[in-house]
Parts: structure tokens; C-alpha cells; sequence
């Protein structure tokens, strides 16, 4: 099957015939007990919402992650770490490789590293244990509706990517929030840019770790992804 995308992706490049040689307007269906090929046919929905950019599906699905490339020394060479020095880390949907922040201690985040004033980092842990104490903040996912329908806080009031978050519209007037994402880091720039908005940075508390460090601190029967 992937090698008749790879071949759907060769004819477009060849500006080959959209309406006799592409499969577009209809799905190929196979059928591997039968050893058959069908068609359907496919209409455009009128009210779609237009896809503007792809996701990181190496991230989103949990592949392998990409290696950095090694900087040469300055003898041209490239530098070795040794075997037992760990590899360095890859770029996952919720890491971004150019932003410092997204590699630092939680208490060296400062006004200076965001552009705005500090929110609060909360843990797992921390934050179950105000919750049990009658903590009520509005809970605020900044993942993707497909990642929280993977797993979720049972408590989630509004899931909004952190790239449209708005707080007008996704937040309350008053009383305190809960940001979290994946890892933590889609979690940080959505504080930042609520505090831009206007946003009162006492009120926003960021899920360190996100849901995985959840998951990993309080709840190991939720899945990871």
C-alpha cells in the first residue's frame, strides 16, 4: 500500500492527469482475502475545515525518535561521546529544537526566557494534592483533539491547540487555570501567549511533564502514546 501512495505521489510531481491517472475524487479499496481491488467514490464536504499543516506523526504516534546532527570539531572531525554517554534526544510534536526553554529546570523560567511574566509549574503530584484539598481550577488541554481523545484528565474542561488558544473565548474571567499538553512544552507557550492576552500569570498553573509525567507519577493504567 505504501508503495501505491509513493506512486500517487510520482504522478502528481509529473503533473500527471488529474482525472484518468490520479486516484482523487475516489478511494482504492483492497482487499487482502480476496485479492481484490474496488473503488468508491468520494465527495468534497463544502464545510470542511482547511487543513493548513501536517502534524508530527514520528512524535504522535511514538516512532523512533530523530537523532540531532553531531556538530564538527574544529579539526573537521566529527565528535564521538562515547558509548556510554546518552544518545542525544529527538524532536518529538511537543518539543520544539530552537526554544531553550523547552529544556530547562522548571524554576529557571523566568520572565526573560517566556517574554512575559511567569506562570506557575505545577507537578502531577502537587497538583493531585491540592485537588484532593478542594483545589477547583478550570483544566485546560493544549493538545490536539486526536491526541486527547487518545487519553485525556478525566476532569478536562476545553481542549484547544495551544496555537489557537484564545482567552476570551477558552478561559474564565476569573479563578484559577490548568494548562497541560503532552510533555509540558505546548503547555508553556500557552501560558505565555494567555499572558499576552491579558491573563493574570498568578491564575495559570502548567502541568510539568504533561500527561505523560501524569501518567507516569499518578495514573500507570493510563496509556502513552
Amino acid at each position: 500500500m505504501g508503495c501505491l501512495q509513493a506512486t500517487e505521489c510520482l504522478k502528481l510531481l509529473l503533473g500527471r492527469d488529474k482525472e484518468n491517472e490520479i486516484c482523487s475524487g475516489r478511494v482504492l479499496v483492497f482487499d487482502a482475502l480476496a485479492m481484490k481491488f474496488s473503488q468508491i467514490g468520494l465527495s468534497r464536504d463544502p464545510n470542511r475545515t482547511a487543513i493548513t499543516e501536517l502534524i508530527d506523526y514520528q512524535g504522535f504516534c511514538g516512532g523512533p525518535q530523530t537523532p540531532k546532527p553531531v556538530a564538527a570539531s574544529s579539526t573537521g572531525s566529527q565528535h564521538s561521546s562515547g558509548k556510554d554517554d546518552p544518545a542525544p534526544p529527538g524532536r518529538t510534536m511537543d518539543e520544539d529544537a530552537d526554544t531553550v526553554v523547552a529544556t530547562m529546570e522548571p524554576q529557571t523560567i523566568t520572565a526573560s526566557t517566556t517574554d512575559a511574566a511567569t506562570f506557575h509549574t505545577i507537578s502531577p503530584a502537587e497538583a493531585l494534592g491540592k485537588l484532593k484539598n478542594g483545589w477547583c481550577p478550570w483544566v485546560l488541554d493544549v493538545r490536539l483533539q486526536t491526541e486527547n481523545d487518545i487519553v485525556k484528565l478525566p476532569f478536562t474542561d476545553r481542549v484547544v491547540p495551544h496555537r489557537t488558544v484564545h482567552a476570551a473565548k477558552h478561559v474564565p474571567d476569573m479563578g484559577d487555570v490548568l494548562v497541560y499538553c503532552k510533555a509540558g512544552v505546548r503547555g508553556k507557550k500557552a501560558c505565555t501567549q494567555l499572558i499576552a492576552q491579558g491573563v493574570d500569570p498568578e491564575r495559570l498553573y502548567n502541568l510539568q511533564g504533561g500527561i505523560m509525567q501524569w501518567q507516569k507519577e499518578v495514573d500507570p493504567t493510563m496509556p502513552r502514546y
